[in-house]
């Protein structure tokens, strides 16, 4: 069975996913003449709106998991007109065989020029919860995010008041739509709290259960959905790049399937990478040579000098055909911690500073840091003692949920994505640079979806304090940063890649070494 401290961190991207495309709050704008000759809709809202409601099943791989519910109803907030927009989904499903349930929650009052008023959305589960608030200033939109141990508050220039709806909403306001056309959006990413762009093309009609739908593609950060939209805004059916699909159902359909749902998919199993073969004694490994499917190397952008593209003309040395597709070759290395520190560029100084979720600066994390690492001066002894602490106090439990380190540090349980945080905050508040990464690590035959925390002592070190490698192996693959907005792109490997050993080299074994992963500084 794979360790209960590693979790899909793709799971966290998948929610991060959710929230744009099915619960996020989105400006939509002109784009190639969207409504010439038409007519601004939106013009007219509060007078041609009706109240409308859809129902959707969630499936993932097939399986059913849970219900999303849309309703758009016009409404009336301190004497101004406009319309209440309401999302709230509920997803259920196993966690290594622990039963597991996430809801999301998300309601927007807009006014009649389409100026978002106030918003509220949350993200709860068992002892995890989220929420973000937003309310307009005049041209300003005042931000809040809580969770149970923080709150944090931002203010955002909205000088144009752009058009804020609901991603499946969107259809049913802005529902003039015909082949061809195409748009740009703005969603406000819940972890960066600022716009992120969106496009959408409707590309062809389709039929779905007897009903002619338009097929409208819809980009954010490199990940593609398809929706199948009728030409009176309906949504039938939706796809994510990360396989999770919503079905258009009857009220009374969702709610009664909902309810009889007793988990059986296990999204952890799902999220495995395949490998072609087995990887022996991974502690001893020296350098790994992999062909990586489905991946091209314009995607593996995380600079580290221990992972390294190398030239494709290089697979014919191994006498392996080229794969359909995108591909590339990389060289993995064992990672060794430099000799002796060396001073912080430029370039590196951002990663000692605190931010959304990585609270650095707050005095509790300050005053545990201070406390873990006592008398010490050297960089790499503190990095050693914030490694032995983390592992050692933490609580290994599978969770679901975007980590807060001060939350983790108040109730220390979790897994990779808790460790990471806990870790980076710890580290930073004692001058040490250190990032988050999301990627790939080997265990039992496969490669799992992982975080991990690399700190800069003079080029970037990877440890792993779920693992409990202080210095992390060279199976630790990584994809991209991991740290607020950053962690959605994860998304676009999710699904998508297969990985062929071409290449191991190993050091002659010592008389005894602890297996990878279990190996405590």
């Amino acid at each position: 069975m794979v360790s209960r401290s590693i979790r899909s961190i793709a799971l966290d991207a998948a929610i991060l996913f959710s929230w744009l495309i099915c619960v996020g709050l989105v400006a939509l704008h002109e784009r190639g003449g969207w409504w010439k000759g038409r007519g601004h809709p939106l013009t007219s809202l509060g007078a041609t709106l009706d109240a409308k409601e859809q129902w959707f099943g969630i499936y993932y791989h097939g399986q059913r998991i849970g219900f999303s519910e849309m309703t758009m109803t016009p409404d009336e907030r301190n004497g101004i007109p406009g319309v209440s927009v309401t999302d709230r989904g509920r997803l259920v499903f196993n966690l290594l065989g622990a039963p597991q349930q996430l809801e999301v929650f998300a309601r927007a009052f807009i006014d009649a020029d389409w100026r978002l008023q106030t918003f509220t959305a949350e993200i709860r589960a068992a002892a995890y919860r989220l929420k973000w608030v937003g309310e307009r200033h005049g041209d300003v939109l005042r931000l809040v995010v809580s969770t149970p141990g923080n709150t944090v508050t931002k203010w955002v220039r909205d000088p144009t008041g752009g058009a804020f709806v609901n991603g499946l909403s969107s259809w049913a306001a802005f529902h003039r739509l015909r082949v061809g056309q195409s748009g740009k959006a703005w969603v406000l990413n819940p972890l960066a709290l600022s716009p992120e762009a969106v496009y959408f093309v409707v590309r062809r009609t389709d039929m779905i259960d007897g009903q002619e739908a338009l097929v409208v593609e819809t980009d954010v950060s490199g990940m593609t959905s398809t929706s199948w939209v009728t030409r009176e805004g309906d949504v039938l059916k939706e796809l994510s790049p990360l396989g999770w699909e919503l079905r258009h159902e009857t009220r009374e359909y969702a709610l009664a399937h909902t309810a009889s749902t007793t988990p059986t998919l296990d999204l952890l199993s799902t999220a495995a990478v395949p490998l072609d073969q087995p990887l022996d004694d991974v502690a001893a490994l020296t350098e790994l040579t992999l062909l990586v499917e489905g991946v091209g190397a314009e995607r593996l952008t995380v600079q580290r000098p221990w992972q390294q593209v190398l030239p494709a003309e290089r697979l014919q040395q191994y006498r392996r055909a080229a794969p359909e597709g995108p591909w590339c070759l990389l060289q993995m290395t064992r990672p060794v911690r430099p000799d002796t520190p060396a001073s912080v560029p430029e370039r590196v100084a951002a990663y000692q500073h605190a931010s959304l979720f990585v609270q650095s600066d707050d005095p509790r994390i300050r005053a545990k840091a201070a406390k873990i690492i006592g008398s010490r001066t050297d960089p790499w002894d503190r990095v050693q003692a914030l490694h032995r602490w983390v592992f050692s106090t933490m609580t290994k439990r599978l969770t679901v949920g975007l980590p807060s380190a001060v939350d983790v540090l108040q109730t220390p349980i979790g897994d990779c994505h808790e460790h990471t945080v806990l870790f980076t905050a710890l580290a930073r508040s004692v001058g040490l640079p250190t990032r988050m990464i999301a990627g790939l690590v080997y265990m039992q035959g496969q490669f799992y979806y992982h975080a991990w925390p690399e700190v800069w002592i003079g080029q970037w070190i990877p440890t792993d304090p779920t693992l409990g490698q202080l210095v992390a192996d060279l199976t630790h693959i990584a994809l991209v940063e991991a740290e607020n907005e950053q962690l959605i792109s994860l998304g676009q490997f999710v699904g998508k890649m297969r990985l062929h050993v071409l290449d191991t080299h190993a050091a002659a074994p010592p008389a005894s070494r602890s297996a990878a992963g279990d190996a405590v500084p």
